[in-house]
């Protein structure tokens, strides 16, 4: 990651093999690309309230299954087409971690970490979020 993307005195901790989630000493980032054109969505540590892990799915298929199941009472063969888009449905479920802020939630999805490695993330992304509140606090005097 080039030194110039990142804030004064904030450092790489971690990141994955394709470089599309970082973790840095201030922030969590995700880089996807759109077309052409990289987009990077980050998250400031002392931001994160929770952590969810979510299967989730297209809501269009499974929507048109359960209208063509309603529709199986005008024609039989509408049964055929409700099968076939729940099946899509169903396959195109991923599990994804969910992390919220107060007013964002970011979705990183776990095909770019392995499924051992979601542990390994999310406890080290605990870790560094301690120790940025711990840092914030020193920093900030508390007026009385």
């Amino acid at each position: 990651m080039a030194a110039n993307k990142l804030f004064e005195g904030e450092q790489c901790l971690i990141q994955t093999v394709d470089k599309k989630i970082v973790l840095t000493t201030h922030r969590l980032m995700k880089i996807s690309f759109s077309w052409v054109l990289p987009r990077k969505d980050s998250v400031m540590l002392e931001d994160i309230i929770t952590w969810e892990i979510k299967q989730t799915g297209n809501n269009l298929y499974l929507g048109l299954s359960v209208l063509l199941a309603l529709a199986t009472y005008f024609n039989d063969s509408f049964a055929l087409f409700s099968g076939f888009f729940l099946i899509l449905y169903l396959m195109t479920r991923y599990r994804k971690i969910h992390i919220r802020t107060h007013d964002n939630v970011m979705v990183l999805p776990l095909n770019v970490v392995n499924e051992s490695g979601v542990n390994v993330l999310i406890d080290t992304v605990r870790v560094a979020q301690q120790d940025r509140i711990e840092r914030l606090r020193k920093k900030v005097p508390v007026a009385a």
